[in-house]
């Protein structure tokens, strides 16, 4: 190899070194700013702190259902994004089976459905063995649970003061 081509290749070199090593770098700092931008947002599902009023013992078994539902839930959320990506990324394909998007879409939605209706169901059957009292605390807590609801929601559903609920 001549001496001119072997400069180049040193600096050729050492160029991609450089950008691969600003790259690296740089998907470090963007993850690590995503991560902190997003960390105190994230936090326990609201479902979670619904029991936060009930004694210890009832507190814990109540998570401790939560914990061994969230196993089956993400499973199920997992299955129906796949559904979802699949049913987009079919968008794409000549010709269009509108049918067959329409069908992944649902069967995507019947899939969380059922995930939270789950989860739902063993929250009912956990609250029919508390005592009364506890079973209204953690019927508060769940409402309050944002389960339902959005922010600023409730004011649209809830009737004008001294009035009646406008009619849908």
């Amino acid at each position: 190899m001549t001496p001119r081509g072997l400069w180049v290749s040193l600096f050729a070199s050492l160029a991609l070194n450089l950008f691969l090593v600003g790259a690296i770098l740089g998907g470090l700092v963007i993850g690590h700013q995503i991560h902190s931008h997003m960390a105190p947002h994230m936090g326990p599902h609201p479902l979670w702190n619904a029991a936060d009023s009930l004694p210890p013992a009832h507190r814990q078994a109540y998570q401790a259902l939560l914990r061994d539902q969230g196993m089956s839930v993400a499973l199920q959320m997992r299955e129906a994004r796949r559904n979802r990506r699949d049913a987009w990324g079919a968008l794409m394909a000549e010709p269009l089976d509108a049918a067959g998007i329409d069908k992944r879409l649902a069967d995507a939605r019947a899939l969380e459905l059922q995930a939270r209706g789950g989860v739902e169901q063993k929250i009912v059957e956990f609250a029919a063995t508390l005592p009364p009292d506890e079973r209204a605390r953690l019927a508060d807590g769940l409402a309050h649970s944002g389960g339902g609801m959005r922010p600023g929601m409730a004011r649209m559903h809830a009737p004008p003061p001294g009035g009646e609920a406008p009619e849908n």
